[in-house]
């Protein structure tokens, strides 16, 4: 396939400008996500919602697209003709590359019964690493990528961390690796249920979660600084399966404050004082001995009655409450009372 293309050159990248079928992009490119299928990886989720209004806009309003695509086409598909000024693409493969941006134009143009043209700019053999760059830094420039997606890209656009007890871990990303971990155990009570891309829905968001982390973790000042980092990891992982083995009524009621910004970040505001509390009762941190301290408060309810408000100030007042009624509870229980004499 030929098509009429001007080449040009922005801080010492080579672009090509030309216009394709809707269709053919679809069919041709796809879509580079953050998970292993076709619909997810380092792009936004897809919203139905807006590939539908496309679609409507296209076909019942007389709708024209004309911001371009971002596409990066694969090493061996596309040479240049100068003197022709042609793009000459392999139509031999099936898969030429990678829409970078402007996903939800080419599957709302797609599934609109007008196969408009649109006007694409693409780069040649740039590899995954370069092109979620390229995604990032534009997106942040012009419209904003979602914090939780940002975090989650750090390990293609900064590059992957090997050992997390080195300088190079910060508590950032110390708190990112903590969060995938726990999203991605089948036995950690926190399965599925870290929202990674930014995604409304249940569970709490990837930059919540890090941001909760950060303190406990950082390795200059945190709360576990005397603990290496899969140990880090493990107290976490056995704090909230405590919370949750405790409060499973809530942790399972949708609408529960437990998993949503209040309720959560007061349990996590809470954890040191709850951890240090934990040893100094059992003088050991495990699942049960955590459990054994939790049950003194099993009758918390995480709700609006009990956690008012919203923001910064109500989750620290939710850790508050949490830690008030656990030490009222520990100073009224005879068998956590120990002998004191001289």
């Amino acid at each position: 396939m030929e098509v009429n293309a001007i080449k040009f050159e922005q801080n010492n990248t080579i672009l090509y400008c030309f216009i394709l079928k809707a269709k053919t992009i679809y069919n041709k490119f796809s879509v580079s996500r953050r998970l292993d299928n076709k619909e997810e990886g380092y792009q936004r989720s897809f919203s139905k919602s807006r590939i539908n209004q496309i679609k409507k806009y296209i076909d019942k309003e007389d709708g024209i697209l004309p911001n371009s695509i971002l596409l990066n086409i694969d090493s061996g598909i596309a040479t240049f003709d100068d003197e022709s000024s042609k793009l000459i693409l392999d139509d031999s493969i099936i898969n030429w590359g990678f829409i970078i941006d402007g996903q939800h134009r080419v599957w709302g143009s797609n599934e609109a019964e007008n196969n408009l043209f649109l006007p694409v700019v693409a780069t040649i053999g740039k590899s995954v690493e370069q092109q979620a760059q390229l995604f990032v830094k534009i997106n942040k420039t012009q419209k904003g990528v979602p914090v939780s997606l940002y975090l989650d890209l750090l390990d293609i656009t900064e590059g992957v961390i090997v050992d997390f007890d080195s300088e190079d871990a910060t508590a950032q990303r110390r708190a990112i690796e903590i969060s995938k971990r726990l999203n991605d155990d089948e036995d950690s009570p926190m399965y599925d249920l870290i929202r990674m891309t930014g995604d409304s829905g249940r569970g709490i968001s990837l930059s919540e979660m890090v941001a909760r982390l950060k303190p406990h973790v950082d390795p200059k000042k945190g709360n576990l600084l005397n603990y290496g980092f899969e140990h880090q990891f493990l107290i976490i992982k056995i704090y909230l399966k405590a919370i949750k083995s405790i409060f499973i009524e809530e942790w399972e009621n949708k609408d529960s404050l437990i998993l949503k910004t209040v309720g959560f970040g007061g349990v996590m505001n809470a954890f040191y004082e709850i951890f240090t509390l934990t040893i100094q009762n059992s003088n050991k941190f495990s699942t049960s001995s955590a459990i054994e301290l939790l049950q003194k408060i099993s009758d918390l309810k995480f709700d609006t009655d009990t956690f008012p408000g919203g923001g910064i100030k109500a989750q620290q007042n939710a850790s508050t409450i949490i830690i008030t009624k656990l030490k009222k509870a520990i100073k009224g229980d005879d068998s956590a009372n120990v002998i004191i004499e001289d």
